[in-house]
């Protein structure tokens, strides 16, 4: 039975990272200009951003939820952000030769502090979570701080692996596509900001029904 957190974390997990997103396109980004080594840097500290995230709407998830009705300016930031970035990638293609100096200052970022504040500093992952524990709690069973410490633990080492593995598949999709010829880079940066673009729509509509 205790099992079923650890399964529970890593289905979670998977599910809502499997929207192309922002932690998503910084490993695919990432991948392409520098290395998939690097990539998974962002992806292993993205998954520590979404354990906390989990954590975080664990312990208040009713305080968070009203926060954000409270306060839908953080959600249209998110969707205009989305939408800039997404346009900026579909203007990508005259800036593919990436100067030397540039691309060493680029190394130097900590790729770390990327993944996780890409992670964790987003609203609509935190109310997904809110959303997936509400209805563990009730229609499956028992999730919150009350249970035992090793289902708790089994439940976010889940939610670890299923982000980690997600952004894994995510950086070897980017790394085949880099090395395809006949300008598959300038195709992915479109389907790139497309998908960036299209989400943030869909978001939008969301967020005017809500």
């Amino acid at each position: 039975m205790i099992t079923l957190y650890l399964i529970l974390g890593l289905l979670t997990a998977i599910l809502g990272a499997l929207p192309l997103g922002a932690v998503n396109i910084a490993v695919i980004n990432t991948t392409i200009k520098e290395s998939t080594q690097k990539a998974l840097y962002i992806a292993a500290a993205a998954g520590i951003g979404e354990v906390f995230l989990a954590l975080f709407a664990l312990h208040c998830s009713m305080e968070l939820s009203g926060f954000f009705e409270q306060n839908q300016w953080i959600q249209i930031v998110f969707i205009l952000l989305f939408l800039f970035i997404g346009i900026y990638f579909l203007m990508v293609k005259s800036k593919l030769e990436t100067p030397k100096k540039r691309l060493q200052l680029n190394l130097r970022k900590s790729k770390f502090l990327t993944g996780f504040s890409l992670a964790f500093l987003n609203p609509p992952v935190i109310i997904y979570w809110i959303i997936a524990i509400s209805l563990t709690n009730k229609h499956l069973f028992k999730l919150n701080t009350q249970i035992s410490l090793l289902a708790l633990i089994l439940f976010f080492l889940g939610i670890y692996l299923g982000k980690i593995s997600t952004l894994y598949l995510y950086s070897r999709w980017g790394n085949k596509m880099a090395q395809k010829q006949g300008g598959s880079k300038a195709k992915l940066f479109k389907i790139i900001g497309t998908a960036l673009i299209t989400l943030s729509f869909f978001q939008g509509i969301k967020f005017l029904i809500a």
